[in-house]
């Protein structure tokens, strides 16, 4: 099979990213793949040995003329997407929606670029009769948590041979723009790192100054308003103030909308919290075995399976997550649930202390939730799935 492949990859800082290098290196097997790119070169010099890498307005210039079997096109709900947004309503392909939600990308292309009248357009193609409520509330008053309740993904979804996508919930949403649409869920996949490809957990939380008797809380990723960091920050607090000594480790780029150094300061928390900022794929990876509890909230929320929280249940590490959406798709038994809403803080508060006081209990809630990413979420079984649904697009069923 060849394959025209559209995503971005490093050093774009994106979790897709990262998704599509790991993808890559076992789609290879498949079939002949060339990468479209953007105005950068990839910083993975691996990628230049295995696949032709060329710029995707070569597209364009051609006509969509190519000797390409399918066009696979990662979609998600940031910037970095808009050529790849401009080439797959052009020339339809597989598209992989890693987010159901684009509002925010579709506002940011077209209001954002001073494109009032393609943001109406668009408000008319998906939601014609609400468009003067939802103008209202977006636009007169900039009620930003609004964009959630419309997602903005008809075009992209009618245009597509075929939809892929990493959880029944973002199924339910494409299926909801366009019933006939073919979707095929495929799980957000895991690729784990040999063990001696990384230093073992005792030495980098010796490294980072963690003691023995630390119960570490781990907040893993890039740093959002949305990820809860001010909450996780008030309930770590709370947690210290009944006697446990809890240290907390922030590891990512911290994005706009997320103060904590502020709240770090403000809370007293300056000797118990840890802030390392973007660290390189290997670091991040050896710091996912560094917490007792790893802390992975998101509200609100696009819609989209975080390879972060695939990442670090795949570790064997105790993972809490908010209770929504895709997040609410993992077992009950394979994570820990807090639901979003009034009480969230308290209920983060006590089950946090609850990890500190049951350790057992703890580790079994880990080792549960890495025998189901193992089980579930294996690479291998992406690419091929990957490989099997293009090959039904093609042959039209």
């Amino acid at each position: 099979m060849k394959i025209a492949y559209f995503s971005p990859l490093n050093p774009i800082k994106s979790g897709v990213s990262d998704y599509s290098e790991e993808l890559l290196e076992y789609l290879a097997g498949f079939g002949r793949i060339e990468l479209f790119i953007d105005d950068y070169r990839p910083s993975s010099s691996w990628l230049y040995d295995y696949f032709k890498v060329s710029d995707y307005r070569t597209i364009f210039e051609n006509h969509g003329r190519n000797d390409h079997d399918i066009h696979i096109y990662h979609m998600g709900n940031h910037d970095h997407h808009s050529y790849i947004y401009s080439v797959c309503l052009e020339y339809p392909g597989m598209v992989v929606l890693h987010e159901p939600i684009l509002h925010h990308f579709v506002f940011s292309q077209t209001v954002g670029n001073n494109r009032l009248r393609d943001y109406l357009r668009e408000l008319d193609y998906c939601y014609k009769s609400e468009r003067s409520t939802i103008v209202k509330t977006t636009l007169e008053e900039r009620d930003e948590d609004s964009w959630y309740d419309y997602p903005l993904a008809d075009r992209i979804v009618d245009s597509s041979m075929g939809i892929i996508v990493h959880s029944e919930f973002a199924r339910a949403k494409v299926l909801e723009a366009n019933p006939l649409a073919r979707v095929r869920k495929i799980p957000h996949h895991y690729a784990p790192l040999p063990e001696n490809h990384v230093r073992s957990r005792e030495l980098v939380r010796q490294i980072l100054g963690f003691c023995d008797g630390d119960f570490v809380i781990g907040s893993m990723g890039y740093m959002t308003a949305s990820k809860r960091i001010d909450m996780l920050l008030r309930a770590t607090a709370a947690v210290r103030d009944e006697g446990y000594n809890a240290k907390l480790l922030l590891v990512g780029k911290t994005l706009p909308g997320c103060d904590a150094t502020r709240w770090i300061e403000e809370l007293g928390l300056d000797e118990h919290v840890l802030v390392t900022g973007f660290v390189d794929t290997r670091t991040f990876r050896e710091y996912l075995n560094v917490p007792d509890v790893l802390v992975a909230l998101r509200h609100p929320s696009a819609g989209e399976t975080s390879g972060s929280v695939i990442k670090m249940m795949g570790t064997g590490r105790p993972v809490m997550v908010s209770n929504h959406y895709a997040f609410s798709e993992f077992p009950d038994d394979c994570c820990i649930k807090v639901t979003p809403g009034e009480d969230e803080e308290e209920e983060l508060k006590d089950k946090l202390i609850h990890c500190i006081e049951n350790p057992d209990q703890r580790l079994a809630v880990g080792s549960r939730g890495r025998e189901y990413i193992l089980a579930n979420h294996d690479i291998q079984n992406s690419a091929r799935s990957y490989v099997e649904f293009a090959c039904e697009l093609l042959a039209g069923h």
